[in-house]
Order: structure tokens, then sequence, then C-alpha cells
């Protein structure tokens, strides 16, 4: 009896494979003859048989999953059908890498490079017209195509930035983080003699200098372009801190300023988050150090002076705003840093002579304060003025000066 149970069995197991090869045969014949339809159905009665299905079945039931549903994204459902399609196709690398065999891997190749080809063309377009989030989910799903380029995946994470997708965004940092992604690279770059278009050869040197020996480019370059990862664990931190997640924050820009301590971003992103954490000794010794070894950097000392002019620290953000000028008598930020923080004082002034009485001693206080109104006023001035020498096209210095001016002007 148990003889005949295995037998039977067996006989299943056979029936099971015939059936999948038929339907796979006739799925393959129906995309021949472009009945994408058709071959759905016959591609989802194998769907059901997969567990059973030997690799190469496996490999060549997504291989065709992958055409038809290449094919139908021409026709409808564009972006699900591309989805659907590179998620095939990536299986079928995946089923083939691991069985040693190349057979649909190789019959998927020139399919995928056309269709990696579309879909990073077609980010690169959404990016241009700011399409920034369809930007990044097509670079995302050139990612997947093709993971060697891991380059698409950065681009994903910088398009969903400018997109103010965070969440996404997050998403991708984490995953170039977990794939020790650095970014940096060598390319050669030159001429078309023809068209005057500079001319990228990635990593192809020999390619490069056959065609400037030829004759039909010049002006060969050597591009290196830097590490992108201090980038990363930056934007990745300040992802992090919007969310208040300050102790996962913390790690990663610790990270990028311990790799990178002369990236001035880098450290205003990790005095910030001390300054947000209220840790006004670590951001004391952080600062310390870095203005040691740059006593004479301006910006340094103008983003010293934002962050302490956000804690109150008036006093302390002028003299940083001051050294600023000194070191770079043109760095505009730092005249309208000080305009900032002596126009603080006006909301204050303003409330108190709304709020001075009708009696004589009242009368003579709003009177005194209006001139200490003044004075702010005319000090502030003179601090947009001079910023106004180094950006004349500034709306919002030309609008504050514009206004204050009226405002002196009626008190004459």
């Amino acid at each position: 009896m148990k003889n005949k149970i295995y037998a039977i069995g067996i006989a299943l197991v056979s029936l099971s494979a015939f059936a999948q090869k038929a339907e796979l045969r006739e799925a393959s014949k129906l995309i021949d003859k472009k009945n994408y339809t058709e071959a759905i159905t016959a591609l989802q009665k194998v769907e059901s048989l997969l567990s059973s299905a030997t690799d190469e079945q496996k490999a060549e039931y997504y291989f065709l999953t992958g055409q038809t549903a290449l094919e139908l994204a021409a026709s409808q459902d564009q972006e699900k059908n591309v989805v659907k399609a590179v998620n095939a196709f990536k299986k079928v690398y995946e089923i083939e890498k691991v069985s040693k065999n190349n057979k649909y891997t190789a019959k998927s190749e020139p399919i995928t490079n056309a269709l990696l080809s579309q879909i990073i063309n077609s980010a690169v377009a959404d990016n241009g017209n700011s399409k920034f989030v369809d930007a990044s989910r097509k670079f995302d799903l050139g990612f997947q195509l093709s993971p060697k380029d891991t380059v698409y995946l950065y681009y994903a994470a910088s398009t969903a930035i400018n997109a103010g997708d965070y969440d996404f965004a997050e998403s991708k940092y984490k995953e170039l983080i977990d794939l020790n992604y650095d970014g940096s690279s060598v390319y050669y770059t030159a001429v078309e003699k023809s068209s005057g278009a500079l001319q990228s050869f990635g990593e192809d040197k020999k390619m490069r200098d056959l065609l400037v020996r030829q004759g039909t480019h010049q002006q060969p370059k050597i591009v290196n372009e830097p590490s992108k990862r201090a980038e990363i664990l930056k934007n990745l931190s300040l992802i992090l801190m919007n969310k208040e997640n300050y102790s996962e924050a913390e790690a990663y820009i610790t990270k990028a300023y311990k790799d990178n301590p002369n990236d001035n971003d880098v450290l205003m992103s990790l005095l910030n988050l001390y300054s947000q954490t209220n840790r006004h000794d670590k951001f004391v010794e952080i600062a310390n150090a870095a203005l040691a070894k740059n006593p004479n950097n301006a910006l340094l000392n103008y983003n010293l002076g934002i962050i302490s002019s956000n804690e109150g620290k008036d006093e302390e953000a002028k003299a940083y705003f001051t050294k600023a000028i000194q070191i770079d008598p043109k760095l505009e930020n730092a005249y309208l840093g000080l305009a900032n923080l002596v126009l603080k004082q006006d909301a204050e002034i303003t409330n108190e002579m709304n709020n001075t009485g009708i009696s004589n001693a009242g009368q003579q206080k709003f009177k005194a304060l209006k001139q200490k109104k003044i004075g702010v006023y005319k000090e502030a001035l003179d601090y947009l003025l001079k910023a106004k020498q180094f950006n004349s096209e500034n709306e919002s210095i030309n609008s504050l000066i514009e206004e204050i001016q009226n405002y002196l002007d009626s008190e004459k």
C-alpha cells in the first residue's frame, strides 16, 4: 500500500511539472503573437504551481511575466506595469544567481538595459520639471533594476528631500548607509568637436583617449567627485531632528563630524542639535574647538551667531556677527544678523508705548520710548543699507529698508 501511495505522489509531481512546462510554453507563444492578456492567464496558472517548479522554470516564469508587464505598460497602467516588470526581472537575477544559471538573465539583460535607460531618462526629466516625488520613485526603481548602480539610490534620496518627502528620503539614506555608499568617483570627459558638447565617458579612459587621438574630441579632463558620505549622514540627522528623534540623529551627525571635522555644514548641524537639546556644555566644547582651529572662518562665526541668537543669547550673537564682518566685510548675512538683533527690541518697545497711559508721566514715557524706537530703527537701517551694498536685488532687504525709512520720515 505504501508503494502505491508513493507511486501516485510521483505521478502527481510529474503531472505538475508537465503542466508548468505546457503553460510556460503557451505563454511564450502568446507573447510572440502579442496576445498579452491571454499570456497573463497562462502565467497565472503557472503561478499557483511555482512552489514545486524547478529554478529554471521559476526563472522562465518571471522572465515571461516581466516581458508581458513591460509590453502592457505601453498601453495601460504604465506605472503599475513598469514596477511589475522591474520586480519580475529582479526575481530572474536572484534565482539564477543562486542556481548559477544564466539562461534567462542573459535574455533579460538587453530588455532591462533599455528599460533602465527609459526609467532614468524619465526620472531626470521629472526632476528638471520639479516633479520631485515622481523622480525620486523612478530613481529608486532604477536602483532596484540595477542594484550595482547605487548612485540611483542616492538620487532617489536627494530628490525626495527636494520634494519634502522626508520619510522616503530617510529610508533611502539608511539603505545607502547600510550599503556603505560613499559616492566618490573618478570619471573622464572630453568635448566633442562637432557639437561642442561636453561628453562623459564614465570610467572608460581608454575610449576617451582614443577619440582624442583620432581628433573627434578635445580638452580631455579628469573629474573627481567627492565623497557623499558626510552629506548623507548630515541630511539623515536633520530629518531625524525634525522628528525630534534626537538620540538617533546624534549618532549619525557625530559620525559625520568625526569623519569630517572641517565640514562647516556638518559642524553647524551638530551644534544645532546640541542647541535644540539644551546641551550647552557640548555646544561650547565643539564650538570652541572649531574656533580654535578656524578663528578666522567668517561663516563659522556667522553660523555661531545664528545659533546664539536662536538661544536668546543676543550679546554673544552680536559678538559672533561682528567678528564675522571683521573677517569678511562683504558678508551680507552677518549685517542682516545684526539688524535682526537690533529689531528684536522693537516689539517690546512698541508694547510699552501702547501701555503708557494718558497721564503726563505716561506721555513723557511715551516720548522717551518713541526716541528709543527711532534709535533702534536707525541702527537697524544702517546695517540693512550695508547689506544692500552686496545684494541690491534682495526684495526682503529692500522692502524692510523702505518700511523703516517711511516710519523715520513720518516721525521727522
